[in-house]
């Protein structure tokens, strides 16, 4: 366990990964996929953004997902190369799809290129 004396960006890497660990382990206990997002903070103070999801449920982002790739004609969610698209972003009008690369990268596409990567 670290002990803090203030809050910086080193700190918080490492608070970041001790919550994420105790995290996990309740997670798998409460079927549950749990995430620590982002940290905002001051020297004495930090505001922590965590979600959670029931595992295997199918939240609004997903049916999102699924419409807009149904309505430009993408049928799978995968392609050969290992690329796999996990969002779409209705506010985004120039690129609104979000893939995730094979080497972990996190990608944004329009419509044409998303149909061209995995229709």
């Amino acid at each position: 366990m670290t002990k803090f004396a203030k809050f910086d960006k080193a700190t918080l890497k490492a608070l970041r990964a001790e919550m994420q660990e105790v995290m996990n382990k309740y997670a798998v206990k409460a079927n549950l996929e749990i995430e620590v997002g982002n940290m905002r903070f001051s020297d004495a103070e930090v505001d922590i953004k965590v979600k959670a999801k029931v595992k295997g449920a199918t939240t609004m982002t997903d049916k999102m997902l699924e419409m807009a790739a149904a309505r430009v004609g993408i049928k799978s969610f995968k392609n050969a190369k290992g690329d796999e698209l996990v969002k779409y972003n209705s506010r985004s009008y120039k690129y609104p799809f979000v893939y995730k690369a094979a080497n972990g990268g996190m990608f944004k596409c329009s419509e044409t290129q998303a149909k061209m990567l995995f229709a």
